[in-house]
């Protein structure tokens, strides 16, 4: 390797490496901020915690890797312009191609590591991420019974504890447990001046020692006439135990359960799917059409009154003639039921064709998800080198480093095509563009765009100078200008 692609090289991977880490982590933070609610206060082991956001954080890689691409591509030549050393390159004889060109092999080598991280890493990543995530979510809160406050977690039973004391705070006193298991109300409630509050060895359940207490509870009679009485029943006990089965918050095996979704497959495994949803898809259309042809298909067969019947000759079956109105068809006594019962299958094979159109709809944009998730595999990895061939001129072009321009330069510019790219996939979605077209667009937009700045910088071409842009409008002005001079400067001709 020569020097100059040395030294190119190492100054692009410093930056790039720096970036990638801070994007992944920034959106890192995004999710946290997003899912901070369903995954604080649950009681569940750090590890799965942990390993949730490890899972997460190569979910976002292909997000975090085109921006990283392009902020470093725009610092590193900013850099090389600002200090005056692409100057030097250039006028040592070399081209800025000359020198992109082991950041163009960097860049090929990167996407196609990004394809092999988003066919092979990614959908194990999600299906790992979305499995933990639900599990953590439906996870019910950890106990945490405090006094004064009024304590639903445990399903059926609101606990209330005026007071905890004791060296454990497992000295209640003033406790009220409200029993809604019946599922009618405030039907039970019982009330201890004092007790004491332990967990099991096993952590399975919660035993509530109770002092001096009463219990109340509202009767329902099954006799109307004595409901209006309100009956209860109240008692009351020196000491009793009440247990609370704990098995809701014991985290049990958090990776369990999953099912796979378009976005946790390979591309071979996509199209697989695929082909089996076309398939599907096609034996429910043709079970369809049976359907609906069986339904209206109309047929008269009567027998032939003269036909002799022998063992020699079989028997003879002749078609009725249809008249053209079916009405005329039916005895006139039995027409009003036949159109109302026509009717009625008319509306119901009307129903159930709006479903049937529901229901393709339906599969034909499963389809598609699983289509757009084979293309963006590939699109997403092409936009790491589009994004680069934007990067390297313009930060050639405005030669300033560091973390200010380019930063802003490349925040805009990824916000174009994310939104861009985005708004294309939705369309696809929504079966109004196709998979390819859907995908493609964004990086097709962008591409020649990214020609045209590396032709600019190549050849010096003043981009942002606007008296540039503004000469073909200056040349027409003079023109209609001159012509008007000359115009107010010739008499006019005497009649």
């Amino acid at each position: 390797m020569k020097t100059l692609d040395r030294f190119v090289l190492t100054s692009y991977i410093r930056p790039f490496l720096t970036t990638f880490l801070v994007m992944v982590l920034f959106l890192l933070m995004q999710f946290v901020w997003k899912y901070i609610d369903d995954l604080v206060g649950r009681g569940v082991e750090w590890y799965y915690i942990a390993e949730l956001l490890f899972y997460t954080s190569a979910t976002v890689v292909p997000m975090a890797l085109p921006l990283a691409v392009l902020l470093s591509s725009i610092m590193t030549f900013g850099t090389l312009g600002e200090h005056n050393e692409m100057a030097a390159m250039k006028s040592s004889g070399l081209s800025l191609i000359r020198v992109m060109r082991p950041l163009i092999i960097f860049m090929l080598m990167a996407a196609a590591g990004q394809f092999l991280f988003a066919n092979y890493v990614i959908p194990v990543a999600n299906l790992k991420s979305q499995t933990l995530l639900r599990n953590i979510t439906n996870k019910k809160p950890a106990l945490n019974i405090r006094q004064g406050v009024f304590y639903t977690g445990i399903e059926g039973y609101s606990i209330k504890i005026g007071e905890k004391t004791g060296p454990d705070n497992n000295q209640l006193r003033n406790i009220f447990i409200y029993d809604h298991t019946k599922k009618m109300g405030n039907m039970k409630v019982i009330a201890s001046e004092a007790g004491e509050m332990k967990i099991t060895d096993n952590e399975m359940y919660l035993n509530i020692r109770l002092d001096e207490g009463h219990s109340y509870e509202d009767l329902n009679p099954s006799k109307l006439k004595d409901r209006d009485n309100y009956p209860f029943v109240k008692s009351s006990f020196d000491r009793a135990t009440i247990r609370f089965n704990l098995s809701d918050f014991q985290s049990g095996d958090m990776r369990a359960g999953a099912r796979k979704d378009y976005d946790m497959l390979n591309v071979r495994q996509l199209d697989d799917a695929v082909d089996s949803l076309h398939q599907s898809f096609d034996e429910r259309r043709v079970e369809f059409e049976e359907q609906m042809t069986g339904k209206y298909s109309f047929q008269t067969a009567m027998m032939n009154a003269d036909s002799v019947v022998s063992e020699e000759e079989p028997q003879k079956v002749t078609t009725a003639a249809i008249k053209p109105d079916i009405l005329a068809n039916i005895d006139p006594v039995d027409r009003q039921k036949v159109i109302q019962n026509s009717l009625r299958i008319a509306r119901s094979n009307k129903a159930y064709y709006t479903n049937a159109a529901a229901e393709y709809l339906w599969r034909d944009k499963v389809i598609a998800r699983h289509l757009l998730e084979w293309q963006k595999k590939f699109s997403v990895s092409f936009s790491c080198i589009v994004l680069f061939f934007i990067g390297a001129p313009l930060g050639a072009i405005i030669r300033k480093g560091g973390m200010g321009m380019p930063v802003v330069i490349s925040v805009l510019i990824f916000i174009v095509y994310h939104v861009t790219s985005y708004s294309f996939e939705k369309l696809g979605r929504e079966l109004v563009w196709s998979p390819f077209r859907a995908m493609w667009t964004a990086n097709f937009i962008l591409f020649p765009i990214g020609v045209w700045l590396t032709y600019k910088s190549a050849t010096d071409s003043a981009i942002f100078n606007i008296e540039s842009y503004l000469k073909p409008f200056q040349k027409i002005s003079s023109i209609f200008a001159g012509r008007k001079k000359k115009s107010l400067e010739d008499p006019p001709a005497e009649q």
